[in-house]
Formats: structure tokens, sequence, C-alpha cells
């Protein structure tokens, strides 16, 4: 009699061991390579991003401490003439200054908030609480404001003997960091 085993034909071979770990071990091991190739590389993007954020802004505050240190001479030399009443060698000073492209606009208010001297000529004799409300000139130290799109408006006075005597306004456009 023939025996069920018989029946079915040869006993079927399992594979080896080897060749199950060369079947499901290989690619098993190289997709957790790639993974975490994947993995270490995004990681590396993330923190590049990071770095390259942080520096931006630290970047931006060495140019904000830069214009502080340079406010300062700039006032000097505006009082000078200020107190010669030479409004054409301030304005020569201005038109100067905004040759550079970082440079927005630069006036010179008075004490009482009109604009004496401007590299814009339509701001002339206007008010700047009405091109900038809520903004202070009662301030006897250089300020800087942050504005929208890597801009500051920096305030500073320029002090005669006992008082001030006027205030120099200026916008400045910060220069991004170069990347390479």
């Amino acid at each position: 009699m023939k025996n069920r085993n018989d029946v079915q034909g040869s006993p079927s071979k399992r594979p080896s061991l080897w060749k199950r770990f060369f079947f499901i071990g290989i690619p098993l091991v190289m997709a957790l390579l790639a993974g975490g190739i994947f993995l270490e590389r995004y990681l590396g993007e993330q923190k590049l991003q990071e770095y390259r954020s942080h520096s931006g802004s630290r970047y931006a505050d060495i140019q904000r401490q830069d214009l502080r240190l340079f406010a300062i001479p700039l006032a000097w030399s505006v009082r000078k003439e200020l107190m010669r009443n030479n409004f054409d060698q301030i304005d020569e000073y201005f038109s100067e200054l905004i040759k550079r492209k970082e440079f927005v606009i630069i006036m010179l208010v008075d004490p009482f908030g009109t604009i004496k001297v401007s590299s814009d000529r339509k701001l002339l004799g206007s008010s700047f609480s009405r091109l900038y409300p809520g903004m202070s000139l009662g301030t006897i130290e250089p300020l800087s404001f942050a504005l929208p799109e890597g801009k500051s408006i920096f305030i500073v006075p320029v002090m005669g003997l006992n008082e001030k005597i006027g205030t120099i306004v200026f916008v400045y456009n910060y220069r991004e960091l170069p990347t390479s």
C-alpha cells in the first residue's frame, strides 16, 4: 500500500538558512542603511537651516551695533553744522549716505517735529509724527526699532550744549548674510 507521503511526491525542500538570510536579511539591511542615510541627511539639512537662521539674525545684530557706533559721529557732524545753521552741508552729508543702497531715507527733524532736511525732498517741511505715528523723538540716547522686511529705523538725538537741537532719523535695510 502506498503511503500518504508517497502520493504527494517527494518531500518539499525548505531553503537553507543561508538562502533565507540572503533573501530576507540582505534587503532588510539595505533598507535600514538607506533609511539611516536619508534620516541623517534630513537631520543635517534641518540643522543647517537652523544655523543659517541663527547666523542671519546674528549678522543683523552686528550691523545694528555698527550703525549705533556710526550714528554718534554722524550726530556730532550734524551738530556742528546745525549750530551754524548750515543746512546745505547737512544735506550734502545725507546725499552721500543715501548713495549707499542700504540707506532707505535719512531725515533731520527739528525739536518741534518738522522735517528740516531729508533725502526725500517731498518730505521737507512735513510733520514727522504724520509719517511715523507713535514714534517718539523725545529720546536722548540713540534708539533703533525693527521694521518689516529686514529694515530698522534709527532715531539719533543731536544734542546742543544744554538741550536737544534736532534728531536724525534714518531707515536702514540690513544686508543679508552672503551664502556660498
